[in-house]
């Protein structure tokens, strides 16, 4: 790889590091837990054509006071949008929006002079809404859709919108093409509910013509017609659900009636005009204009008499006249998924990211170029590099993405000419949001030192400089533990990377409680550069606890090798190679204490904490989150129930796969489980489902081990990530608690230091 911005790099990460390197000789704090309050980050962000401002989404956490100073304070999530002038090296960045309606879906204007974005209305349905980026102006809500929006994109000419909304099935008009799935029943063998023709009539006004309230509603005493209407006026509201679909599964709650995805055009003006311009029965994603605004391209499952459920890893480019006219894919091909649509600035060539769909947990995301209409594909990026994210073709002939790489996000940008791939922003850092435009980079970078800042770039001098102080502020005065990256080769050849971050205030001649941390997917990837675990790690830390964490074989960023290497092997191998990297760290270090060493993990690394106390007694307590520990029960009971054929290549029902399922779950070796254990779950967790902890816990109270069970309500498997910051708190010191129970640790408070001993 060819690094273009060493001086770019070299400054940013000097940048971020600031408040580290330039502290008074007051005294520092370790973090704390109430420091994920603080903490900010940026969502997305866009420049204006002509590079003058940047606009950007900035994640906070808002408290709002209880009723009574008795009462605890009511956290809630903010994305509120935010400016920057990017012309002037002193210019403060300005708050526009304020409150709990969120903003999202930032897209600026060809002419830079407007803004469209999503945010909700009223009823909490996200809309799209118009302001002023060169002038004052408050904003305007120019859609009302009945579900809400949830995309937008500029016609070329700025004169109208293309938006996309979700839209009952049963709201269509017409007949799907594909399977209805319900034995012995047909599509609409019932009295339906009126559907207008949407293409003569506002769908904000047509959709009050088709609520569940006015579907027939039959009698229990009828004819089998009367009965059926009757049935269908039930289910219509949700009492009971009546469910056909594979993938009946929400992240909370049952899905419910399958929605697809369809498109709008928003004719702008003083009196702003919705017209749908879809009606058809496969998803319009991704959807965008061309170059001449005569045709929209958009990302949707190909043709296909199969239930949508049924097409999860299927993709085609598909066109259509810029009236509706004329569906039809461009770019199909049953070996790969094709995504994310874009055309190069001069219109001549169109971009598209392609994944082999015979292996879908495996197969990495490749960056393909071909003409307008489809022919001539070459890819840009080979298929042993990792997944390509979010690509942005640049006026510079250059298409610029982001990749997980051996821990970080850097971003790379390819040549469309040579394919010639080269690091713009590198190092042990993650790009979690970037836009190019009139020669400017603007880009959220994630450090050890920092969990997010905004930074501008002028690739063309190759320097950077800090924009935001979103968390530079706070953490001045906080002792930040940094990672120490290490490298190990495993028996089998697989080269494993893993870090090690010590205890604050960590003493020479002294030992200290360390934890294996471990990350779930299983293609997930930790490192510096990764956002959601900054904070536990400095919350272990702070308590006197060390932590290794590492990527074994089965993670991200180490390309489709590495990451296939858990296939029909997600418990010897991966506990293989995170051991091996804490004997590693134990070997290479003095400061851990091999007799006090913890270990815990969330989501596939919570099936992998209870395997790994399942195979070994080497750890004084443990916790297990959110986990999945009998496979064939996941099958039924997870929505991610795919990883089960995709990943040990059958079904519970078929004789070798099923001795392979019980082979690799934890819960058939819970009698060998003697580690003091800590399992939590979220009551509504859809995605590894509530009976794995359940069954879990239950085994081991049977076995009378000592296990603590906590599960928290109304949440699901996000938790840690999104959940309720409450909780999220509460999550954190439960485990703390939890292990200090076992760890006779001197320190049970977060360490003090002086700026001049760190």
């Amino acid at each position: 790889m060819v690094r273009i911005a060493s001086v770019f790099l070299s400054l940013a990460l000097a940048t971020s590091s600031w408040c580290l390197a330039n502290q008074n000789a007051s005294a520092k704090q370790a973090i704390n837990e109430t420091d994920l309050l603080k903490i900010q980050r940026v969502t997305e962000v866009r420049i204006a054509p002509d590079g003058s401002v940047a606009v950007y989404v900035v994640r906070s956490i808002h408290a709002e006071p209880g009723p009574t100073p008795k009462d605890d304070p009511a956290y809630s999530y903010r994305d509120n949008l935010w400016m920057v002038d990017l012309g002037d090296s002193a210019a403060r960045p300005l708050q526009l929006t304020y409150g709990e309606e969120n903003v999202s879906g930032l897209q600026i204007s060809p002419d830079g002079h407007e803004l469209a974005f999503l945010r909700a209305d009223s009823k909490k349905h996200p809309q799209v809404w118009v302001m002023p980026l060169n002038h004052p102006g408050a904003p305007r809500m120019v859609t009302t859709l009945e579900n809400g929006a949830e995309d937008v994109r500029w016609r070329p000419d700025g004169k109208a919108l293309l938006v996309s909304g979700s839209i009952p099935l049963s709201k269509i008009p017409g007949k799907p093409t594909f399977d209805l799935e319900r034995p012995g029943r047909d599509w609409w063998d019932f009295d339906r509910p009126p559907v207008d023709d949407p293409a003569k009539a506002d769908p904000g006004k047509t959709a009050k013509e088709n609520k569940p309230e006015d579907v027939p509603h039959g009698s229990p005493d009828g004819d089998l017609r009367s009965i059926r209407d009757w049935l269908e006026h039930n289910s219509a509201h949700r009492d009971p659900d009546d469910i056909n679909r594979i993938a009946f599964l929400g992240e909370l709650s049952l899905r419910g009636e399958l929605e697809i995805s369809e498109l709008f055009r928003v004719d702008l003006g003083s009196e702003p005009k919705t017209t749908q311009l879809t009606s058809s029965f496969h998803d319009h994603d991704g959807a965008i204009f061309s170059p001449h605004g005569d045709r929209i391209l958009f990302a949707s499952a190909p043709p296909s008499h199969l239930h949508p459920d049924r097409l999860q890893n299927k993709s085609a480019i598909w066109e259509m006249n810029a009236d509706g006219s004329n569906e039809h894919p461009i770019l199909n091909d049953e070996k790969y998924a094709y995504r994310n649509p874009r055309f190069t600035p001069d219109a001549r060539r169109l971009i598209v990211t392609a994944q082999q769909t015979d292996q879908p947990t495996y197969r990495q995301a490749m960056l393909a170029a071909c003409d307008p209409d489809g022919a001539n594909l070459v890819w840009l990026t080979p298929d042993s590099d990792p997944s390509v994210i979010d690509p942005q073709p640049s006026p510079d002939g250059h298409i610029y993405y982001t990749v997980e790489y051996h821990g970080g996000q850097p971003l790379r940008r390819v040549d469309l000419s040579t394919r010639k791939i080269e690091d713009v922003v590198a190092g042990p850092i993650g790009v979690n949001a970037f836009e190019t435009a009139a020669g400017k980079l603007v880009y959220a970078q994630i450090s050890a030192e920092n969990p997010n800042e905004l930074y501008l770039a002028d690739t063309a001098r190759e320097k950077a400089r800090r924009l935001s102080d979103l968390n530079t502020g706070w953490l001045e005065s906080k002792i930040i533990s940094l990672p120490e990256e290490h490298w190990i080769t495993r028996p089998d050849g697989t080269r494993v990377q893993y870090w090690v971050m010590k205890p604050i205030n960590a003493q020479p001649g002294q030992r200290y409680p360390w934890v294996l941390d471990m990350h779930g997917g299983p293609a997930a990837m930790w490192g510096p550069g990764e956002f959601t675990m900054w904070h536990e790690f400095q919350i272990f830390c702070s308590f006197g606890y060390g932590v290794v964490y590492s990527n074994p074989r089965g993670s991200g960023g180490y390309g489709y090798a590495f990451e296939r290497a858990n296939y029909k092997n997600w418990g010897e191998g991966p506990m293989g190679d995170v051991m091996a990297a804490l004997d590693d760290a134990s070997a290479n270090s003095p400061l851990i204490d091999k007799d006090r060493l913890f270990v815990t993990g969330g989501s596939y690394a919570g099936y992998l904490t209870a395997w790994v106390v399942g195979h070994t007694n080497r750890f004084k307590a443990a916790a297990a989150l959110r986990g999945v520990y009998d496979l064939s029960t996941f099958f039924g009971e997870g929505n991610a129930f795919q990883l089960v054929p995709w990943e040990f290549g059958g079904y519970p029902w078929e004789p070798e796969t099923r001795r392979l399922l019980d082979q690799q779950s934890p819960i058939t070796y819970v009698s060998d489980i003697h580690t003091p254990l800590l399992i939590i779950h979220g009551s509504s967790d859809n995605r590894t489902g509530v009976v794995q902890g359940q069954m879990l816990f239950r085994a081991l109270k049977e076995l009378n081990r000592p296990v603590e069970y906590i599960r928290y309500p109304g949440v699901g498997h996000e938790i840690t990530r999104s959940g309720p910051p409450q909780q999220r708190m509460d999550h954190m010191l439960r485990i703390i608690e939890f292990f200090e129970r076992y760890s006779r640790n001197t320190h049970p408070a977060p360490a003090v230091e002086t700026a001049a001993a760190h």
